[in-house]
């Protein structure tokens, strides 16, 4: 059950920081949000490692399996969310947990029971109906290049999240966690490079704050999301843990409810009771 737990707090934190990030793009490129999001990784992941115990033992290898995860779960999803306001790729993209589970088949020889693959269904199927925009536009489904991009970047994310579980069965959440920070570093730095980003701008960071808040903000969040994830992968299998942390979408559309005062569409509360039941029947059955 914890680890259900771990993951809803994800999922929250990834609604507020999504969209909070997707904001701040209007003022900079990805590669800026995502070295601020490797600034506070070191910031909060580096200390919660080392209090709660990090594991010396293969540590090579953990920064290995850092590494891979930070380019494909991290710095390219990054780049992907940021490839326009298609609708189509944000309903894709909502697909990876569908990956997860299947690379999980395979990676950690996970099996889920029937009941178990019910309500893993619903809740990725829940979540891919809010994603989906309200009206197809024909003209976004012949972009081939959006579609791919997102796809890819669904396939990205399933395959890091697989090898997390993988590295993490093997030692531990805080240590995964620890070597994260370390490698999002040279990714960041490289990231940066590639869209020819100066480093030395982040000095004016905290002197211009109200410039880079969009960004700080959401990417603090995300970085708090990422951390209970990784911590739910330690409590519960992937193929549950994913899911639910990726429900994000739902609550993104509540908080547009709440905040915006926007109006449901049909097919957002058909989604989102789809997802509802989806976690609540996740967490029955793995209690």
């Amino acid at each position: 059950m914890l680890g259900i737990i771990f993951a809803i707090i994800a999922s929250v934190s990834f609604a507020f920081g999504y969209t909070i990030l997707k904001r701040s793009y209007s003022n900079f490129p990805p590669s800026v949000a995502f070295f601020i999001d490797v600034i506070f990784g070191l910031l909060l992941w580096i200390p919660f490692g080392l209090v709660s115990g990090v594991q010396l033992n293969h540590f090579s290898t953990v920064l290995i399996y850092a590494l891979i995860s930070a380019i494909l779960a991290e710095a390219f999803f990054f780049y992907v969310l940021s490839k326009g306001e298609i609708s189509i790729t944000g309903t894709i993209l909502a697909s990876y947990p569908i990956y997860t589970v299947l690379f999980s088949l395979f990676i950690n020889n996970e099996r889920l029971s029937l009941v178990s693959w019910i309500f893993v269904i619903l809740t990725i199927l829940g979540t891919i109906i809010v994603s989906s925009p309200s009206k197809i536009n024909k003209k976004e489904l012949k972009d081939k290049n959006y579609i791919l991009w997102a796809l890819a970047g669904a396939l990205a994310v399933g395959l890091a999240d697989s090898l997390n579980k993988h590295i993490i069965n093997q030692t531990s959440a805080p240590t995964f966690i620890f070597g994260l920070a370390l490698a999002q570093i040279p990714v960041g730095i490289a990231y940066l490079v590639l869209e020819k980003q100066p480093i030395k701008q982040f000095r004016n960071i905290f002197t211009h704050l109200s410039k880079y808040q969009l960004s700080i903000y959401g990417a603090l969040l995300n970085i708090i999301g990422t951390l209970f994830l990784l911590l739910s992968f330690q409590y519960t299998l992937v193929s549950i843990a994913v899911p639910v942390g990726a429900s994000y979408p739902g609550i993104m559309v509540i908080l547009a409810v709440m905040w915006l005062k926007e109006k449901l569409a049909t097919k957002d509360i058909v989604g989102l009771i789809i997802i509802i039941l989806g976690v609540i029947g996740i967490s029955f059955v793995v209690v």
